[in-house]
């Protein structure tokens, strides 16, 4: 059984995805059964790529390393109770192992793997464990940010390049995650924004005694440096947040956002202004809200109509100006920042004001539901720690809550018509909001 799985790793280069691996590890259900012969046939081979022998359960950081191995290279097996000449020798007490290596898969490895367990007995009493990992949620690395790969019948750590390639292709991991290999920490991060940020949200904790400005530990504390090879880099997430605006513009190009004042009510009429915006997420936001209040009036409640009459009346050579509830306006600026696919090269993202509506468009990954569920308070961030950072208030910037439904209610009590979206068209997340005329 193990075997003809094995093959397919071969066949497509990595492990079909399996749900049952997963309920066998939340909810204790049964893995499927392999026989005695399914077990000396998956054997018979000896050790390769994707099978590991192990006489018994011994050295958990040991093990460790070697379960992500598996998972991060193309799944396979773990036998434990089989020596090196492929004889069964059994464990002593298969459920202590069990428990122990679901432990280690849940407590041990980042993300956790769900594995499939099986225990099989020998007429002669003795019994073998058998641990098998897929590669659905690769990558996976140790408490200690330490990466491995399976290469033949034994592991390595990881290079730079494998690791990068591995969490490219995981939509899982996403792109806040990746390590910028040519970001350097010491001179590459914003101190001043980073440490207004770290300051605010632990007031008192940096005291006398703390000895100068630990920027590499802290960043790693927070989830936005990953460790290889005894290094630390910056991850694309920690460059966002806190890189020096010329290199981030450098180092990711595809980091900047297009906003353009349109005359007319659609991308066919005459562009009035267009500005690129570069740099980190504070730049991008700042400078868009900047280009934004030249352009519209933000209002925190729906305005009277002497109101809206007394403000064309002062300023009458604007009287194409349309009004926004600014709540709406700044969580829509936000959700486009934070929320976008940053890995996506080809594809700016975009905010278009017309002369009665906002356009939001951002480069996107799909969602596994209907994009409809947004509006229902679904929640699908595709950079969760980015976003913790970013929209919270001492980060330093305006921020409002609510997501998606509040943007479309109070877009829709203000200016009395319905927002429109949000879709994802060819890979784009767009949402229209109209404003009040």
């Amino acid at each position: 059984m193990a075997r003809k799985r094995n093959n397919a790793y071969r066949r497509h280069g990595k492990a079909p995805g399996s749900e049952r691996s997963y309920y066998a590890y939340q909810v204790d259900l049964p893995a499927p059964v392999i026989s005695r012969g399914e077990l000396m046939r998956m054997v018979r081979g000896g050790e390769d790529t994707y099978l590991e022998l192990k006489v018994r359960f011994s050295n958990v950081e040991k093990l460790t390393a070697e379960i992500i191995a598996l998972a991060n290279s193309a799944g396979g097996a773990m036998v434990f109770g089989v020596n090196d000449q492929l004889r069964v020798e059994g464990v002593e007490d298969p459920e202590a192992v069990e428990t122990e290596l679901r432990d280690i898969c849940a407590n041990y490895i980042q993300p956790p793997v769900f594995p499939y367990i099986n225990k099989v007995a020998f007429d002669s009493g003795r019994r073998v464990v058998i641990l098998q990992v897929d590669t659905d949620d690769r990558p996976h690395r140790t408490l200690d940010d330490r990466f491995y790969i399976r290469e033949g019948s034994t592991k390595r750590e990881a290079t730079r390049e494998e690791i990068s390639l591995l969490m490219h292709e995981s939509r899982l991991t996403g792109f806040e995650q990746v390590p910028i290999f040519d970001a350097e920490i010491e001179s590459d991060v914003d101190e001043s924004l980073f440490w207004s940020y770290v300051r605010g949200v632990n007031p008192g904790y940096w005291g006398e005694s703390t000895k100068g400005f630990p920027t590499d530990s802290v960043l790693r504390d927070m989830g936005l440096v990953v460790k290889i090879e005894d290094e630390l880099f910056l991850t694309a997430g920690g460059l966002l947040l806190f890189g020096l605006n010329d290199r981030v513009a450098n180092l990711a190009p595809q980091a900047n956002l297009r906003i353009t004042r349109y005359s007319g009510d659609d991308q066919n009429s005459p562009v009035i202004e267009e500005s690129i915006l570069q740099g980190n997420l504070f730049r991008l936001f700042d400078g868009a809200l900047s280009f934004i209040n030249r352009y519209v009036d933000l209002w925190d409640a729906r305005p009277s109509r002497k109101t809206r009459e007394q403000k064309v009346e002062e300023d009458s050579f604007l009287k194409s100006r349309a009004g926004y509830h600014r709540g709406a306006i700044i969580e829509a600026l936000n959700n486009a920042l934070a929320h976008r696919d940053w890995s996506e090269r080809a594809r700016v993202a975009r905010i278009n004001i017309y002369d009665d509506s906002f356009e939001f468009i951002n480069p996107s990954q799909p969602i596994e539901l209907p994009v409809i569920s947004l509006r229902y308070g679904v929640a699908a961030p595709q950079n969760p720690r980015l976003k913790a950072i970013f929209t919270n208030q001492h980060y330093g910037l305006p921020t409002a809550r609510g997501g998606v439904p509040m943007i479309c209610a109070e877009a829709a009590n203000f200016s009395r018509r319905a927002p429109e979206g949000p879709s994802i068209i060819n890979g784009e997340y767009r949402l229209k909001i109209y404003g009040l005329r």
